[in-house]
């Protein structure tokens, strides 16, 4: 017997992620220095720093409700052509149930990991491979519970009134303090702003609830809800039906189309014809902000995110491969292009429903900056050339349908 991967799930929020590939803590890395001394043959101990922690996802799922959750949009709340700007991501709690096994559903044991925040998410499509989608989340806090995880958001009542777990917390002790919530955040709702609590300074709790205090530099009531994570003896259920079955098993290149602005600020955009490949990456610096007293961090952000990505196309003949050199210079037909004349392009990419043609998701880049290919020919092969780009702003947008 052993351990396999239909009795794991990932959840955040209710919604149990679909069509996951590969998905959990990538790495765990805890910052260790060996202490020594003079005259001592051997070494005094080790100190330990906060950890450092990355979570990556693997899905064939196509539907923009993963992007929606990551920007702080409840799963089922995404609006028709809603757009979702990665940029706006806001940190979130995953938790990782184990069923039992056996075809059971029962959770007998479970991971939380809370405070993840996006550092990279990478979309990948190709002619006869499903369309994958890969997000890597940073943190810095992972629990092995001995019962179920859960999280629950609490709306703010009055301050130091004990507010209720819905079941009994289980204890986890680090140093001298006793935790039975893991991890709270509390939030504005109208705003969109959070801020993460600190044990003793903003919150005490016990096996039963959890209660605010009033420090000057945590003004709560500018807070209508508290996100709570903590583990419960008390088992928790997901039936089959956690899983989606309405959208698209998965996506192939037959089903994706890409399109590229004809002229620069023209808004008039035309479908790249011969493509064999789409590649879009968005990643950022995380910065983690730490403090005294705390064996977490306070909070992470980052400057300004960095867009890039390339699209492999087979050209039908030389003048389809000019045509499209052209196209990201903007040069006449009747010029020469080097290397050193691009323009700003805006670049679509729709995903279609294949068993309906419904556009389900668009990406958007808004300035995408091509780079002049170069061409490697190889005996027996059909030329296959590569429109690496790079956006100007760092910007790619993701729209839960078509772009309005």
């Amino acid at each position: 017997m052993s351990i396999k991967a239909a009795q794991i799930l990932f959840d955040n929020d209710g919604y149990v992620i679909n069509r996951i590939q590969s998905a959990g803590p990538g790495n765990v890395n805890i910052p260790e220095e060996t202490v020594y001394e003079v005259g001592n043959y051997q070494s005094v101990g080790i100190t330990r720093d906060i950890p450092d922690l990355s979570f990556d996802v693997e899905a064939l799922s196509v539907n923009s409700e993963l992007e929606g959750i990551l920007t702080g949009v409840a799963p089922g709340s995404l609006g028709a052509n809603q757009a979702i700007a990665l940029a706006d991501v806001v940190p979130i709690d995953i938790l990782s149930p184990f069923k039992s096994g056996n075809g059971a559903f029962d959770i007998v044991r479970g991971i939380a990991i809370p405070e993840l925040l996006l550092e990279r998410a990478s979309y990948r499509f190709g002619l006869r491979q499903n369309a994958t989608q890969q997000f890597t989340l940073r943190g810095d806090t992972i629990r092995y519970i001995p019962g179920s995880p859960y999280k629950e958001v609490v709306a703010n009542t009055d301050v130091g009134t004990e507010q209720a777990f819905s079941n009994t917390a289980i204890q986890y002790t680090e140093g001298s303090d006793n935790y039975f919530a893991l991890n709270i955040r509390a939030v504005d709702t109208s705003t969109g702003n959070s801020k993460r609590l600190r044990f003793g300074d903003d919150f005490t709790n016990t096996s039963t609830g959890f209660t605010i205090v009033t420090p000057a530099d945590f003004p709560s009531a500018t807070y209508d809800e508290f996100h709570v994570v903590y583990g419960s003896a008390v088992a928790a259920t997901y039936s089959q039906s956690v899983h989606n079955t309405t959208d698209p098993t998965a996506i192939r290149g037959r089903n994706i189309d890409v399109y590229v602005e004809t002229a620069p600020s023209s808004g008039t955009l035309a479908r790249w014809t011969t493509v064999q490949s789409f590649e879009a990456n968005w990643s950022v610096q995380l910065e983690a902000d730490e403090e005294f007293g705390s064996s977490v961090a306070v909070g992470r952000d980052f400057q300004v995110p960095e867009v890039t990505g390339s699209v492999a196309i087979r050209p039908e003949d030389p003048a389809d491969l000019w045509t499209k050199i052209e196209q990201i210079a903007n040069t006449p037909a009747t010029e020469i292009t080097g290397p050193l004349s691009p323009e700003a392009l805006e670049v679509e990419v729709r995903l279609s429903d294949p068993d309906t043609g419904t556009v389900v998701k668009t990406f958007y880049i808004p300035d995408a900056v091509f780079t002049v290919p170069a061409v490697s020919a190889r005996q027996q092969t059909k030329l296959d050339t590569t429109f690496s780009f790079r956006s100007e702003s760092g910007n790619l947008t993701v729209y839960n349908g078509v772009k309005p």
